[in-house]
């Protein structure tokens, strides 16, 4: 058994976070966070459930190249069970050395325990056909969870723009903005979206991002250089973002959404 200096402030490794006022609502606030290791999120979707006294969780809207939606096996299911989601540093501890070292599933963990409602990916890669159909998780307590993804960012958008959801934690993985890469086509020649691309999906002012900010309750962002193409072009990706919503940059002691200092 660890024990902690200070277990009520446990965080995974190497994460970072920043409290911020809400993108659009004139009340309230929502906390972002960064990690390299994208299975890290479980550990701050639980949190944000627990710090809300959520019963009904929100919807779940994740940028990546990979799906990450393995689903937890018997064994997995029991220590899920069992995890206090009371203690930050067991949850810490649990999305470090008992989540998925692949940092795949993640997702439907959370979503077994009821920490994200519906899924929602847009991702590039898919290991077989029948993979991007929908599908439907029940969680340990009886809800149906819906998981959809999605190859095109307007299949995406057109579909959440006449959904029901009603709050979202947004999700992206730094290497949702890679092509194709050497881990993937076994070359190791990395290709990328175009700047003037990405710049067009993250516009706040796009339908979907201002769906998302609007019904916005957490934020996570997973820099995962080894998928980027290197420790560089990660950073790039992420300073993107930063110009992209905040002003002065993120993690700057005034840091806020852009818009708003307008």
């Amino acid at each position: 058994m660890i024990e902690f200096r200070n277990p009520y402030h446990i965080e995974p490794p190497g994460s970072l976070r920043q409290i911020l006022s809400h993108p659009v609502k004139e009340n309230g606030v929502v906390e972002l966070a960064l990690f390299q290791e994208h299975r890290y999120a479980f550990f701050f979707w639980n949190k944000w459930i627990r710090e809300k006294r959520m019963t009904i969780p929100p919807c779940l809207v994740s940028l990546d190249w990979h799906q990450d939606l393995c689903y937890p096996c018997e064994t997995e299911k029991e220590w899920l069970d069992s995890l206090d989601l009371s203690s930050d540093a067991d949850t810490s501890i649990f999305s470090w050395a008992k989540l998925n070292g692949l940092n795949d599933g993640h997702i439907l963990a959370a979503a077994y325990l009821n920490l994200v409602g519906n899924i929602y990916v847009h991702c590039r890669q898919a290991s077989f056909k029948e993979a991007w159909e929908d599908e439907e998780l029940v969680d340990k307590f009886g809800n149906i969870h819906l998981i959809k993804k999605f190859k095109e960012i307007e299949e995406l958008e057109n579909f959440l723009l006449e959904s029901k959801e009603e709050k979202v934690f947004f999700d992206i993985d730094l290497d949702f903005f890679v092509l194709d890469s050497g881990l993937h086509n076994g070359n190791f020649d990395f290709t990328y979206l175009k700047n003037n691309e990405i710049e067009d999906i993250l516009n706040y002012k796009r339908p979907l991002l201002n769906w998302i900010f609007n019904r916005l309750l957490g934020f996570t962002i997973a820099t995962e250089p080894e998928h980027c193409g290197g420790l560089l072009k990660s950073n790039q990706f992420l300073n993107m973002i930063n110009k992209a919503y905040f002003e002065p940059e993120l993690f700057s002691p005034n840091c806020t959404w852009k818009w708003k200092n307008k």
